[in-house]
């Protein structure tokens, strides 16, 4: 069996911000066009939902993507953490991981193409846009096990710090790297 590149959506945050469940906002609803992004350009792709999130579960059901659900709600860190425990349970080999964000839908299928042909299987890659980090973020197998002990809203940036030498940044001409939605007013 070849190593799979796969990617991992965060979706179990709060909206706390935009005031209502941003991941259903819009038409066809955020989460779907950003999943339908990932799906084309990953082997596998794993949404990481809130633990109560019974609507999700049922939007999600037939997307082609797998589904899994925090145990206990907390923040960033709890919600990677849990997502790359439950990828490398499943004891299939893994060439690497993109990072994803679930409200980042104006990503291009062409970066992600980008990002992908970027991943060796031995750097962190990165998409920059004009300067400014993006994401999602792409990492090697061999440093996946450091992001299981993510916890609260610590994302992978200790991580990507202390291993700062196999940091690839890619330019890229895609602002939907940069581009998330955070406030009702933000383009959806």
């Amino acid at each position: 069996m070849s190593s799979e590149r796969l990617a991992l959506l965060l979706a179990a945050g709060f909206s706390r911000r935009y005031g209502s469940d941003k991941r259903l906002a819009g038409s066809p609803p955020l989460i779907l066009r950003t999943l339908s992004t990932l799906l084309p350009c990953h082997d596998r792709v794993l949404v990481v939902l809130r633990r109560d999130d019974e609507a999700l579960r049922r939007l999600l059901a037939d997307s082609g993507a797998e589904l899994t659900q925090v145990p206990l709600d907390g923040g960033l860190g709890d919600s990677l953490a849990h997502g790359v425990r439950t990828l490398l349970a499943q004891g299939r080999p893994i060439h690497s991981l993109t990072i994803a964000l679930a409200d980042m839908p104006h990503l291009s299928s062409a970066s992600l193409q980008t990002l992908r042909a970027a991943q060796s299987g031995r750097e962190i890659v990165r998409p920059l846009y004009q300067g400014q980090p993006g994401h999602p973020v792409s990492f090697p197998a061999d440093l996946l096990p450091l992001l299981t002990s993510l916890s609260g809203e610590q994302g992978a940036q200790r991580i990507v710090a202390r291993h700062q030498a196999r940091l690839r940044c890619l330019p890229l001409g895609d602002p939907g790297c940069v581009q998330d939605i955070d406030w009702p007013n933000d383009p959806l």
